[in-house]
């Protein structure tokens, strides 16, 4: 079992089978990703699955959806609360609002929204501020388990407060 952070020149080319396996089957593409973040992220996963090699968590990828969608939790970054960076919401209420005002219609895409509360603090924003009826508001993400848990839009009270 790889119980070190670090991974030998085979298990390089093992990680490039598994991200060129993922990308053949379930069209992610993982490739170009940071080489420090997607070792520790498939190190992680080998750990939580008590999986031995990366030729076995490969061969349990394609022959598993179920598994392909724990590596994929495991690899993006989910991170997101409520109004996360208060600065970025101060600077936008006093700096970008005022000249969002001045557009009949605004379109505002939060590209990796993880589970959406962001997106959702945007919206409060833009509704306080008067804007919210005449914006539109794209939320994406490459993980389409935490996508759903954005489009359900169902926050506990801790998250929110």
């Amino acid at each position: 079992m790889i119980e070190q952070q670090t991974i030998s020149g085979v298990e390089e080319i093992e990680l490039k089978l598994l991200l060129e396996a993922v990308y053949i089957k379930y069209g992610y593409d993982f490739r170009n990703y940071a080489q420090a973040s997607i070792k520790r992220r498939v190190l992680h996963t080998l750990q939580s699955f008590g999986i031995g090699t990366i030729p076995e968590l490969t061969h349990a990828v394609l022959a598993d959806k179920k598994m392909f969608e724990n590596l994929l939790l495991n690899c993006t970054i989910n991170v997101t609360e409520m109004f996360r960076d208060p600065t970025a919401y101060h600077t936008a209420r006093n700096e970008i609002i005022p000249y969002l005002r001045t557009y009949p219609h605004l379109k505002i895409w939060h590209a990796g929204c993880a589970s959406g509360e962001e997106v959702y603090s945007m919206a409060i924003l833009l509704k306080e501020e008067g804007l919210y009826d005449r914006t539109q508001i794209y939320g994406t993400d490459i993980n389409e388990i935490v996508l759903k848990a954005a489009r359900e839009g169902i926050y506990s009270i801790e998250q929110v407060q």
